[in-house]
This record gives structure tokens, sequence and C-alpha cells, in this order.
């Protein structure tokens, strides 16, 4: 779930606590989620946090990289104990407060004390140590490369739905199902739109649309929706799902014209919209 607001969330709760600190150890509760041999990370500091996409990317001072993408349900915990980490809220699909628990399949730990802990419900999730950083095809939606034009010239070449098309992290890299569906709400769009049938002023319209509820998220710290899966690194809770706009809203009331909102299902995910405004 973690989309681009979440893991810059991460990022930037996580950096004053880990910038500088050295990797001691990484222990490994379950195989499937890391990839890489853990000892190469051993003995190096931690020189930058960054965020490719999705992806939150750890860099080491000697060329190696901790890469985490969080999928569906994936959580990163910071604790300044590393044996037991003991967080004021309870900690979404455990049974409480304390780490690790019945979902941590990852702890780094740090020389100077300390701990990350990534937890992941249904297992989709990864950390991986490479040799660079993982960095997604598509450009990132806060970079200088996601223009208008950049906007237009992938979407004109496609007949998929639009909504379809901008999660699509080979092109457009960091939305996901909340900012697509609350995106195209504000450009008043259909999200079953065949992309290339959009005019010059609609991707005008849709661009800003999603830089301003990317940048929303953002301020807001992330969305902790229905599932509250996103949770910070000190295991609060975002509060972008105070104002989402359609996404999550079915029945409620359009915000602009009082219609019902509803939802539809395609491609395996749920879209929510307006039937009145959006076309």
């Amino acid at each position: 779930m973690p989309e681009l607001p979440e893991v810059e969330t991460i990022k930037r709760e996580l950096r004053p606590h880990i910038l500088g600190k050295t990797v001691s150890a990484i222990e490994i509760l379950s195989p499937k989620n890391f990839v890489g041999k853990k000892k190469e990370a051993y003995g190096q500091k931690i020189v930058d946090v960054e965020r490719y996409g999705k992806v939150l990317v750890i860099a080491l001072e000697k060329g190696k990289y901790l890469n985490a993408h969080f999928k569906l349900s994936g959580q990163m915990l910071y604790s300044k104990n590393a044996k037991r980490a003991i967080f004021k809220n309870k900690i979404p699909f455990t049974k409480g407060n304390v780490m690790p628990a019945n979902t941590t399949r990852i702890i780094i730990k740090f020389k100077e004390g300390g701990a990350l802990f990534f937890n992941d419900l249904r297992k989709f999730g990864w950390v991986k140590l490479t040799d660079k950083p993982e960095s997604p095809k598509g450009v990132d939606v806060l970079s200088s490369k996601f223009t208008v034009n950049y906007l237009f010239s992938v979407l004109r070449i496609t007949r998929k739905p639009i909504k379809v098309a901008l999660m699509d992290q080979d092109k457009i890299t960091g939305i996901g199902n909340i900012y697509a569906n609350d995106s195209l709400y504000l450009s008043k769009i259909h999200p079953q739109r065949l992309s290339n049938s959009l005019i010059i002023d609609e991707i005008e319209k849709l661009h800003k649309a999603i830089l301003a509820e990317i940048k929303k998220g953002i301020k807001d710290k992330g969305s902790s929706g229905a599932d509250e899966a996103f949770i910070l690194p000190d295991g609060s809770k975002g509060n972008h799902q105070r104002r989402f706009l359609v996404y999550q809203r079915e029945k409620q009331l359009c915000l602009r014209c009082q219609s019902a909102i509803k939802r539809i299902k395609h491609n395996g995910r749920s879209s929510f919209f307006c039937p009145k405004c959006q076309k």
C-alpha cells in the first residue's frame, strides 16, 4: 500500500535517527523477504537515506545499498531498543505494541544501539542489499522530468484506462490506488476513460491534480486508510485519510455535487469516483 507520500514520510522520519549509524547485524526471520549477502553490510555506516519511487534506499559508506519495498503491507519501525522495542501505539497486524512481533521479517541492528524492524503481514515486500540503488524504470512524479509533456507522451500511445496507466510504475513512479483515485476526481476524469482519449487541457489539469494530491499526502505524513497498514517508524498513523476526496468513500456524498460516490473494480483494484462529476 505505501505510495510515494508514505515512503517519502518514512524516509524523512527515519533519516535523523539512523544517519551516521553503523550496521552491526541483520537478523533474517523470513528468508523470502531478504535478498543479498547480509554480512557485506556489517560495519558499514549509513551515509544517506533516500527514496526512489516507492522504494526506500539506505546508502552505506562502501557503495552498498539496503533497499526496501513495502508492497501491500510492509512497515519499517525504528526503536532505540533492539531486543525488545515497545511502542506507544498498537502495531497493525500484530497482537500488540512490542517488536519483534509475529509479522517481523527482518531486523537491522546498529553498533550504536537501536534497530529497524521490517514487518510484512503478506510477505510480498522485501529488503535487498545491492551494489546500486533499486531505481524503478518510470519517471518519479516529484522529479523535474514529470512534466505535462511527459504525461501527454505516455498517455497518447495507450488505450489503457487512465487509472491503470497512472499506476504503471514502468512509466510513472509513485502513484498508487489512493492518489490515482483522488487525482482523477480532482481533475474530473472518469477512471475508466481511455488514456489516449484525453485532450491536452485535461492532461494539464490531471498533471496539476497529481502534484497537488501527492504534496498534500506528504504534508499529512501519509495515509493510514481503512486497513491501517501504513504507519510511521514510531508506530503512529498518517493523517491524509482524513482528506480523501473519493478513495474509500463509497456511498458517501461527493464534495462538489452531493451525488453518491461509487466503487467499481477493474484490473483487480477498486476505483472510487463521482458518476456525475467525472466524465
